[in-house]
């Protein structure tokens, strides 16, 4: 009964103060404190796996531990980098402070590619896959997961996200099918003897300007990296490499596929078409009607 008194004066504070950006909204009050009571206990899940575990019997050790946790949620610190785990597409990703959180939104452009993926080579033993800005391996590890004849390879200039990728394919016993490099975009690439070898390359990158990078959520700008967000002036010049160099690694037939901000899908769209070694774009749009992810075929 204590236990459940404890549960329930903690549940109710968050219910009164507790702030979720709209970019997290599979995160509530009841979660959120399963997630940390469990991370106090000694056994971190994200919220979505709280969910559907039952609480165990915290010391009071642990209950101190647990305010401590709930103090610095309520003070900004983003949940995951309190959990240190995220969930995407079912998996429970480790992260640590500092990190990129992987954003559900993400999982749109991991199901279009594991479909790609299903729906044209399910008979094919061996399938090459680029994760291009891949961060903590979320995108590159999801398809790896649900895809059991790829072959993925994540690049990423930001190197602590490069080292809890590794730990993550580790995690998941994917470290014999996906291999990470600290490098820029496709530079890793060229010496591994890719060129019109790859079925399909995907990206999730940063695709907001500099001037609202500065702009963005307290939450965001203090625990997570810039280089996650921050696209240049216009918001586009890594789509930009991404549309140009990707036809010189796809095999004919092979697929570009990446996520895009709302807003700026039809000029990518557009920009796609001009380019004559793809077909058309197919445009894929979320929940809200907003394109979010492009896929494009390359046919010369």
């Amino acid at each position: 009964m204590e236990q459940k008194k404890i549960y329930e004066g903690f549940l109710a504070i968050l219910k009164k103060d507790l702030s979720i950006l709209p970019d997290k909204k599979e995160e509530n009050a009841h979660n959120t404190l399963s997630a940390l009571w469990h991370t106090a206990a000694g056994n971190p899940v994200s919220p979505i796996k709280a969910e559907k575990l039952e609480l165990p019997h915290l010391l009071p050790s642990q209950i101190s531990v647990l305010e401590e946790f709930i103090q610095s949620r309520l003070l900004g610190t983003p949940l995951a980098h309190l959990t240190e785990r995220q969930n995407f597409m079912n998996l429970d990703y480790i992260l640590n402070k500092g990190h990129y959180i992987p954003r559900k939104e993400t999982e749109l452009l991991a199901k279009t590619a594991i479909n790609t993926i299903s729906n044209n080579y399910a008979a094919e033993e061996n399938i090459s896959v680029i994760d291009l800005c891949t961060g903590i391996g979320t995108v590159a590890l999801a398809i790896a997961h649900y895809s059991e004849n790829t072959q993925v390879f994540g690049s990423d200039i930001y190197k602590p996200a490069i080292d809890a990728a590794k730990i993550n394919a580790k995690h998941f016993s994917l470290d014999h099918r996906v291999t990470f490099f600290n490098a820029d975009m496709f530079d890793p690439f060229e010496s591994l003897s890719l060129k019109n070898k790859v079925n399909i390359i995907v990206s999730a990158p940063p695709y907001i300007s500099t001037a609202k990078v500065k702009n963005m959520a307290t939450e965001i700008a203090n625990h997570e990296p810039e280089e996650a967000f921050d696209a240049g002036p216009f918001g586009l010049s890594i789509f930009f490499i991404l549309i140009s160099i990707a036809p010189e690694y796809l095999v004919i037939n092979g697929y570009l596929i990446m996520e895009c901000g709302i807003g700026q899908g039809e000029f990518l769209a557009d920009r796609i078409e001009t380019n004559e070694h793809y077909g058309s774009v197919i445009k894929i749009y979320d929940e809200n009607g907003n394109i979010r992810v492009l896929k494009a075929k390359k046919i010369a």
